[in-house]
């Protein structure tokens, strides 16, 4: 078979890639599988979260540590066209998470907002996705876990700025 004879090719590809970096695809490969799973996404969004999508509250958390932001802004983070952009938002206004405005410096743009509702459930949803991961690392050494928030966070940092941040 012409597949297996591509294998070792593929295996000696892969040894000059440093063991650090094989490791961390392997574990950051295996948090995005669980990560997606369905009941793990309703764990850590909790009940205040029922019928809204991972991508409806990435989206409301963009909004409430970014915001206000135009639709523009919004499109241009998640790489989708503003059309998307404005199918998306209109879920969450739909459901009073956010609000519309007119842009006061271009009176023909639309700046996106978090409601006071939107506020709340972002925070009920960022508390229990805190909870989900502290059980998750109860038995780790405090000090383990505070360098791990903050690789991590400089990880997620360098994979590029927020919405409408330039």
């Amino acid at each position: 078979m012409e597949h297996s004879e591509d294998v070792p090719a593929l295996r000696d590809a892969a040894s000059d890639v440093p063991d650090e970096h094989a490791a961390l695809h392997a574990g950051l490969t295996k948090v995005l599988r669980w990560a997606s799973r369905e009941a793990v996404v309703r764990r850590l969004a909790g009940p205040a979260a029922a019928g809204l999508s991972p991508t409806d509250l990435w989206l409301l958390d963009g909004i409430v540590r970014h915001g206000p932001l135009r639709i523009s802004d919004l499109a241009a983070w998640q790489g989708v066209d503003k059309s998307t952009a404005t199918s998306q938002v209109r879920r969450l206004t739909d459901r009073g998470l956010v609000l519309r405005r007119a842009d006061p410096s271009d009176g023909r743009a639309v700046l996106v907002v978090a409601s006071d509702a939107g506020l709340l459930l972002h925070r009920d949803v960022s508390r229990q996705g805190a909870h989900v991961l502290a059980e998750l690392m109860g038995d780790w050494d405090p000090a383990d876990r505070q360098d791990f928030a903050r690789l991590l966070s400089r990880f997620a940092d360098e994979l590029g700025p927020g919405p409408g941040v330039r």
